[in-house]
């Protein structure tokens, strides 16, 4: 065969293999991870814990209320140190009840009962006898309300505050100058990074700082329940997220960080005798928002 009969050869079965057609199989692999914030305490009862009661995604406008899949049910918050739920029929303590003599020139030991009332002044505690001067006084009546709620989250997230639901009963109700103005509120969280227990559930181990508290609500100075209630039905912005509570791979409690509220009652100078006696408390819902 010559030269020029073999490049017309090839030529042919080129021209063939152009033709031929090939099945082929398209395939599109695809993921989606919706921003997420998971916000765990007591049950909407307020009975039981620990129970996830908010599942929300992050998926309406910035600065909106995030979209709860758990519909019709709300977080209620825990005892700080325990998984015990506030019901909101009586003060929620922890630690020591406050010795309510200042400035005793001697004596003026406070002894907390234990079991039912730790940490509340109530009449199962004893007090003894005291030295009393110009500067003594009786400031310490009331405790502060201690509670906490947890959350972990893939992603930055912010938290609004609502306050109302004013109710007093006593001397406080007949005084009209005793208000939210008088029910002082500090934010902060636990340690993050360090396993924590509470209730028996180890927790925060696998967390981080995921923002700051503005709103002047923080541990340093903190605000009244007052200016949260001046901010209307939207709330007052008292959290800055910046990024997610989980910082490395464990389950939903070790990615948690535990959120404190510490609630005094008295005002910028604190409780005095001439206050009187009685009872007053509050509502305050902490919504979860998009940054």
């Amino acid at each position: 065969m010559s030269i020029k009969k073999i490049a017309l050869a090839g030529g042919v079965a080129a021209s063939l293999m152009a033709g031929t057609a090939y099945a082929s199989v398209i395939d599109r692999p695809f993921f989606q991870v919706l921003g997420v914030v998971v916000v765990w305490g007591a049950d909407d009862a307020a009975t039981a814990a620990p129970v996830v009661s908010d599942f929300v995604l992050l998926t309406p406008a910035s600065g909106s209320a995030g979209a709860d899949l758990i519909g019709g049910q709300n977080v209620n918050t825990v005892i700080t140190g325990s998984l015990t739920p506030v019901d909101g029929t009586g003060p929620a303590a922890s630690g020591t009840a406050t010795n309510p003599v200042t400035g005793a020139t001697s004596g003026g030991a406070l002894t907390d009962a234990a079991g039912v009332g730790a940490g509340i002044l109530d009449a199962s505690d004893s007090l003894s006898a005291f030295g009393i001067d110009g500067s003594t006084d009786v400031s310490g009546l009331t405790s502060s309300h201690t509670s906490s709620f947890f959350v972990a989250s893939n992603a930055a997230f912010d938290i609004n505050a609502v306050a109302g639901g004013l109710a007093k009963t006593g001397d406080f109700a007949a005084d009209t100058d005793i208000g939210l103005e008088d029910i002082s509120l500090k934010m902060s969280f636990d340690t993050t990074g360090v396993a924590n227990t509470v209730g028996g559930l180890t927790y925060g181990a696998n967390s981080q700082d995921p923002g700051a508290f503005v709103g002047g609500v923080e541990t340093a100075t903190g605000t009244d329940l007052s200016v949260v209630a001046a901010a209307g039905a939207t709330g007052l912005k008292v959290f800055d997220g910046t990024q997610r509570t989980a910082a490395t791979p464990g389950s939903l409690a070790d990615q948690s960080v535990r959120f404190d509220n510490v609630y005094d009652f008295g005002g910028a100078s604190g409780y005095d005798l001439s206050m009187g006696s009685g009872t007053i408390s509050a509502q305050v819902t902490y919504t979860i928002f998009v940054p």
